[in-house]
């Protein structure tokens, strides 16, 4: 057999001829052979060569030490280590393969990870977006990578690796399990379905909700019954919401909260009863009558028929907008959202005690004397009695011949219940005081005018007749 020479640094093959726990023996074609203890085999050292090595196998190893006195040769696998592993990473290097590395550092154009003791260079362009944003907690992670590019020049390595292709896979698999999610979701929701979602975006007039894996449309209009003038003022981002599907059309869902809240006539119903007195404000005038809102969006009809007991009582022309009045409630239809108010309701009507009638005479006091006449209390309501009323006689200013507080006597001569009026004369009881006296008079002078002769001695004529 012919030996080769050996020397100290020289890499050589052998065939394992003989394994220990500790050991194992290559045939190098020498004098002697070749030896390998654990600790120069590979890092981490394995426990033992007893089912790591077979015998006939072929290492390569790298000559360490040569002496003579013990003959033997020690080699080491250790400084080969690098060049296999890097052997190995060009192997993969553009086949897609995917392996795991640790991240030892973050710099500023990438990461540098470790895959078989090699550095590992990953730019933040192949690095996934979420990842990039928290990069600096990735330190010490193991990450799935492939290696796009692994070459030498001369004793310099360089490493590329990447997750792009990872990264968008499964993002494009995240994708598909989305949609194929939100159309089972979508299937499951039905017009009319009162669903829980979150706040996911707000816009001007609108917000979208988001369910597991589908959203809606929630209009402003839909948010309340109440006016909304920006829709950030009720509803926040991430808030929980409660809302009801108004209207299902292919994949888009208009949503409704108002749908779910009662009312303000609902509530206004359910808070108040007919008969009741309620405080509001002056909304409207109108030709017919006034709208009254008696809580925030909730208005009522004041008709013109219900001011006041008094016809003549133009209520509308001392009120106006924004004042505030008390009415009761005379009716109410939930259905069509009506609330009939009334003002006279809350006030006595003087009139139902009035039973003097046409051709009466009474004696009633004054309660105001002005130039077109006086006015006289009746059973409770205003009488008037006009200035040429007054006397039988021309006078001139009413307030030098009566005042307020005298008691006059007049006869009732217009009784209008419809229209609250009640007319009187006192003329027409002077007019008459003076007639019946009068009249006595001349029933006094006929009867000393007619007595005749032939009426003294009537029943002597009477009898000779017979």
């Amino acid at each position: 057999m012919e030996f080769k020479m050996l020397k100290v640094g020289q890499i050589v093959e052998g065939t394992v001829i003989k394994i220990e726990e500790n050991t194992i023996y290559l045939d190098v074609q020498y004098t002697t052979e070749g030896k390998i203890h654990l600790d120069n085999y590979d890092r981490p050292a394995p426990e033992t060569f007893i089912g790591l090595i077979k015998e006939g196998q072929v290492v390569k190893a790298k000559i360490q030490k040569i002496t003579d006195e013990p003959a033997q040769i020690l080699l080491s696998r250790l400084p080969l280590l690098n060049d296999e592993k890097f052997d190995k990473i060009q192997a993969i290097a553009g086949t897609g393969e995917i392996v795991k590395a640790k991240v030892r550092k973050i710099e500023d154009k990438g990461l540098i990870l470790s895959y078989l003791d090699q550095e590992v260079f990953l730019p933040y362009s192949l690095l996934d977006y979420d990842l990039a944003k928290e990069k600096e907690t990735l330190k010490g992670r193991m990450l799935d990578i492939e290696i796009l590019e692994a070459t030498q020049k001369g004793r310099s390595k360089r490493v590329v690796g990447s997750r792009k292709a990872i990264f968008e896979k499964e993002r494009q698999d995240a994708y598909e399990k989305r949609i194929v999610a939100r159309q089972k979701e979508l299937e499951d929701i039905n017009t009319g379905d009162v669903v829980k979602g979150t706040v996911d975006k707000l816009e001007p007039h609108a917000a979208t909700i988001r369910f597991d894996h589908v959203v809606g449309l929630l209009r402003i209009s839909q948010v309340s019954h109440y006016r909304i003038d920006k829709i950030e003022d009720v509803l926040s981002l991430g808030q929980e919401v409660e809302v009801k599907v108004i209207k299902k059309e292919g994949n888009r869902l208009d949503l409704s909260m108002k749908a779910l809240l009662k009312t303000p006539y609902e509530n206004f119903y359910e808070a108040h009863k007919i008969g009741e007195n309620v405080t509001g404000t002056v909304f409207q005038k109108l030709p017919f009558g006034i709208i009254v809102e008696v809580e925030k969006d909730v208005r009522g009809l004041l008709h013109k028929n219900e001011f006041s007991w008094n016809p003549n009582d133009n209520f509308e022309s001392y009120v106006k907008i924004g004042d505030e009045i008390t009415l009761s409630i005379i009716s109410m239809d939930p259905k069509k959202e009506r609330i009939a108010l009334s003002k006279k309701a809350l006030e006595d009507n003087p009139w139902k005690n009035v039973t003097v009638k046409r051709y009466d005479v009474v004696t009633v006091p004054v309660i105001e004397v002005s130039k077109d006449g006086i006015k006289v209390m009746v059973q409770g309501v205003d009488g008037e009695i006009p200035a040429s009323e007054l006397s039988n006689e021309k006078i001139g200013r009413p307030e030098d011949y009566f005042a307020v507080g005298d008691e006059v006597t007049a006869i009732v001569t217009d009784v209008l219940r419809d229209q609250w009026v009640l007319k009187l004369s006192i003329r027409r009881v002077l007019e008459k005081q003076e007639r019946a006296s009068f009249e006595q008079y001349l029933e006094d002078e006929e009867e000393s005018q007619t007595t005749t002769i032939g009426d003294l001695f009537a029943d002597k004529f009477t009898s000779k007749k017979k």
